[in-house]
């Protein structure tokens, strides 16, 4: 018997509707009215950001994203770093938070419910000594007041140039400062040398300090590193955003390692109130690609397993952390694929280096 035309077009609605109700549709009762992300500054007050958050904050990828959606980004820098992020995210007034690896862990095994997402890339210490200190390397730091700012990224990266020069925490006397009280520690004589960023930089053009070491150059275990982590209420909550946040992120990334954008970045990175020249030197023969790069590959991993070893020892936390379930690369990889860049960063083995 031959199916009346209507009963077939009836039956066909009906599975077009069944289908349809089955298939998630991002709305805006999906999305949040508002997303709030928190990141390092440079210490200089200024309502702009440094590294990976800085740039998508300049370029506006993120509201880019969201801007059809009438969803509003919040931008919060903070001159405590790390610890004052935590802070932040225990008061409940962050979603997202861009900050060094050794508060993510302290923040984490304190109690803060976050996932890790992305790698914010790598950057650069400098180890500053008084101009009239017989200081000369490292080494030379034995029994000399040395600041830096505890639980920061900075003290997890002195911890290991000590190591590396045969000296641990306990050979030195440490003074804990942030970048903004290290320069006039230094000018006045009250600490014989510093380990910072590029503020030191600038103090060594003033003919305060000389700069001794650094990690410029391709990452190694000193290196600076860090997260783009989400409280997890809000990831669970909004999947769909926190996957959008992510796709930004990279975006900004991917834009931040291509060498005909170096000038505009300097400019860029120059708004947090760091002066060009110095920006411009910290950069100088650096391989974008691999300072910026996004990727939660081998050392990436190996950074943070070596980070809450440190953790522990130092008494710093009190449980270990189990990093398959904190790190969460699947918004990444889905990022990458959706924005064809999965060949585009090369990933790196566990010394640092691209992995041939």
């Amino acid at each position: 018997m031959t199916t009346p035309r209507w009963l077939s077009a009836v039956a066909g609605l009906a599975t077009l509707l069944t289908s349809l109700l089955a298939t998630p549709i991002a709305t805006a009762a999906d999305l949040p009215a508002v997303i709030r992300l928190g990141g390092q500054g440079a210490g200089f007050g200024k309502p702009y950001g440094t590294g990976l958050i800085g740039t998508l904050q300049a370029k506006g990828f993120l509201e880019e994203e969201f801007r059809k959606d009438n969803v509003k980004v919040e931008w919060t820098f903070f001159n405590g770093t790390g610890p004052a992020i935590n802070e932040a995210l225990a008061n409940g007034l962050l979603d997202f938070a861009n900050y060094g690896g050794l508060p993510n862990i302290v923040g984490k095994a304190g109690g803060l419910r976050t996932r890790i997402l992305v790698s914010y890339g790598v950057g650069t210490i400098y180890v500053a000594a008084r101009k009239d200190a017989p200081i000369a390397s490292i080494a030379d730091l034995k029994g000399r007041k040395v600041a830096v700012a505890k639980g920061t990224i900075n003290h997890l990266s002195m911890n290991r140039l000590l190591l590396q020069n045969g000296l641990t925490e306990k050979d030195v006397q440490l003074v804990s400062l942030t970048a903004s009280d290290q320069p006039p520690a230094l000018t006045s004589g009250d600490v014989d040398a510093a380990f910072g960023t590029l503020n030191l930089l600038s103090l060594r053009d003033q003919g305060v300090v000389r700069i001794v070491a650094d990690t410029r150059g391709p990452a190694q275990p000193a290196s600076f590193f860090g997260a783009l982590t989400v409280i997890e209420t809000f990831a669970d909550k909004y999947p769909e955003a926190t996957r959008r946040v992510v796709k930004a992120y990279v975006k900004a990334a991917h834009w931040a390692s291509l060498e005909e954008n170096r000038g505009e970045l300097i400019d860029l990175w120059s708004l947090s109130g760091t002066p060009r020249a110095v920006l411009a030197e910290e950069l100088d023969g650096q391989d974008l690609k691999q300072r910026n790069t996004p990727l939660i590959d081998t050392f990436y991993r190996g950074q943070y397993e070596e980070a809450v070893r440190f953790a522990l020892d130092n008494r710093l936390i009190r449980n270990s952390i189990d990093l398959d379930a904190w790190i969460d690369p699947a918004h990444l990889d889905a990022a990458l694929k959706e924005l064809g860049l999965e060949s585009f960063w090369t990933p790196r083995t566990a010394d640092g280096k691209p992995r041939a």
